[in-house]
């Protein structure tokens, strides 16, 4: 950047509500190539059509990048590429997914005078919308009628991927957004299939969100927004993201959480731009990347890291994810991790000019999260640990399995409630043991009960995420206290010791490679009902075909439903509806006979 300024008249400077624009002598300040300077020290790069194209931090790493197509008055944004902090990565395209629906109408009377408009209002009805929500995302491209009265829907979605290689030659699908407008940011999206998002994901497409809405609204009065998306789904993490970088608020002056909580409502909340944005700062001679908003230290991510949760500052309750708390003194940053406290100098570029020093260490009688593994955490890389999230085909690639569990484990849950209603159930839960359920290990761990759990894992890099989600759940409640009941075993090295013992709950899994292999599975089959205790229940996924053998075993089954016809997959669907789960893969509750 400096010597972009050093270019001997090349550029003049002109003055700029976030900084100061260079351009060429002949250029305009607001339009055309030109370079912003903002007063935090990052660059941002606009190209010949007026746009962003880059921008880029203070050491000059890119923070995101924007190809636009030059059609006109109006370019269309094509492509974008998003870095997350821990140097990942990710591709964003726009409306790179469409779902295509068909409409039989033939039948309808006077099907051939049916306008968009009128299709809009059909469409209204069925979902229980205004006529201007469905407008607005279904414009008159995306309705469509043959002569035959068969009406052909579009449902375009922007779509985000993991890139691997860092470019676009082996996108793999990761989540999707209601459709922007990206020459003109006029609404709030939530990303669906959040559970997919790698980490620093959602922080990075509203940074560019937020910075596309500042180059379209600079000098000119704020543009409110509202969130809008067909169907809503508003949450408690969604609210946080948008209130990270938008204030919001409820008609009256009512705290706009709860309006936003009800999915009907949640558009009543307007959302204006925050003064004090957070700004990212990347240290590679320090190994970190720095989040400031308003003077204060917000995040720190350490890079080249196995362990994917960044260190922040404490919350109300003295906690934070991870138990990786953040702190600041005037010359440094603290991070602690359990008893590790590590101090980092601050640089003078990252503009720190608010301290918060951490409070006096912890007793060494508060455990963390690597007390679930007796023998020591797995051994992970960066990207592995990074990448322990659950992907989706886009197409009608089959989900593997461990994409499968997230979409079965409200059923299972329910499943858990049927039995824990009956007189015997509870007594006979104080133990459980699950085996391959790594992905939802936090939804399945109870931590108010009385229980002891077992877990064997077979993929550490979701094992060590889900433990980390149980201290943190275990830190909110303040039932950290608990964690001694639960213990996470490599499944290769403790499979028959965990089995030679007895519980009251076993949730099970078989390989879907194994589900032709008759053999192996009616031998795990065996071996669970070898350690189920009487009185006690099953939870498993596996072939159709097993029902056949629990008898053999001594198990009865109390229930047996298709994994294909579950909730989750029926939800999952509505959003991607080529989605395809293994058609032999079944969800079972069994009993002791």
């Amino acid at each position: 950047m400096d010597a972009l300024i050093d270019q001997n008249g090349k550029f003049v400077a002109s003055p700029h509500a976030m900084g100061t624009v260079w351009r060429p002598p002949s250029g305009s300040p607001k339009s055309g190539p030109r370079v912003l300077i903002t007063q935090a020290g990052h660059a941002i790069f606009y190209g010949t059509h007026g746009h962003r194209i880059l921008c880029v931090d203070p050491g000059g790493t890119p923070l995101h990048e924007c190809a636009w197509a030059d059609t006109g008055p109006d370019p269309k944004l094509v492509y974008a590429r998003l870095y997350l902090d821990w140097g990942q990565w990710v591709g964003l395209k726009p409306e790179g997914l469409v779902n295509i629906g068909t409409l039989d109408l033939s039948r309808k009377p006077g099907w051939q005078r049916l306008t968009t408009k009128d299709l809009q209002m059909m469409a209204a009805q069925a979902l229980q919308v205004t006529p201007e929500e469905i407008a607005f995302f279904y414009g008159d491209q995306s309705m469509t009628t043959a002569a035959q009265g068969r009406v052909t829907i579009r449902h375009r979605k922007d779509a985000l991927y993991i890139l691997d290689d860092g470019g676009s030659a082996k996108p793999r699908f990761m989540a999707c957004m209601g459709a922007m407008h990206w020459g003109h940011i006029d609404f709030l999206p939530v990303v669906e299939l959040f559970q997919s998002l790698l980490p620093g994901t959602g922080s990075a497409t509203f940074e560019l969100i937020r910075g596309l809405y500042d180059d379209q609204t600079v000098g000119g009065p704020p543009r409110p927004l509202r969130y809008r998306g067909i169907p809503t789904y508003p949450s408690p993490q969604a609210f946080q993201l948008f209130s990270t970088y938008f204030v919001p608020e409820a008609p009256g002056g009512a705290d706009p959480f709860p309006l936003f909580m009800e999915p009907r409502r949640s558009g009543e909340v307007i959302w204006k731009p925050r003064p004090d944005l957070p700004r990212r700062y990347l240290d590679f001679a320090q190994g970190v990347c720095v989040t400031v908003m308003g003077g204060a230290v917000q995040k720190v991510t350490k890079l080249n890291d196995s362990v994917p949760i960044p260190y922040t500052r404490p919350r109300k309750g003295g906690w934070a994810p991870g138990g990786r708390m953040l702190g600041t003194t005037p010359t440094a940053l603290q991070l602690q991790d359990g008893e590790r406290l590590e101090e980092i100098p601050l640089r003078p570029q990252w503009g720190v000019t608010r301290t918060d020093p951490l409070p006096a260490r912890p007793p060494a009688s508060v455990p963390t999260w690597r007390a679930l593994f007796p023998e020591g955490i797995p051994a992970l890389d960066t990207k592995c640990a990074y990448g322990a999230v659950p992907l989706y085909p886009d197409d009608e690639t089959m989900v593997d399995e461990v994409a499968t569990l997230p979409l079965v484990v409200e059923q299972t849950l329910e499943y858990l409630d049927r039995v824990a209603a009956t007189t015997k159930g509870p007594a006979a839960f104080k133990t459980a043991l699950l085996h391959g359920w790594d992905a939802v290990l936090a939804e399945c761990l109870d931590l108010a009960q009385d229980r002891n759990y077992t877990v064997l894992y077979t993929r550490p890099e979701f094992a060590q995420r889900q433990a980390q989600r149980v201290w943190d759940q275990a830190a909110a409640a303040g039932t950290l206290a608990n964690l001694r009941r639960i213990v996470f075993l490599d499944a290769a090295r403790h499979h028959e010791a965990a089995y030679g013992k007895s519980y009251g709950l076993i949730y099970g899994w078989i390989p879907f490679e194994q589900y032709r292999r008759r053999t192996d599975c009616e031998r795990q089959l065996g071996a669970v009902s070898k350690a189920l205790a009487p009185e006690g229940a099953v939870i498993m996924v596996g072939p159709a075909w097993l029902s056949e053998a629990c008898r053999r075993v001594s198990l009865r089954v109390r229930v047996a439903d298709p994994v294909a016809q579950t909730p989750g997959v029926r939800m999952h669907q509505a959003i991607l509806p080529k989605a395809r789960v293994n058609p032999d893969a079944t969800l079972f509750l069994l009993e002791k006979i």
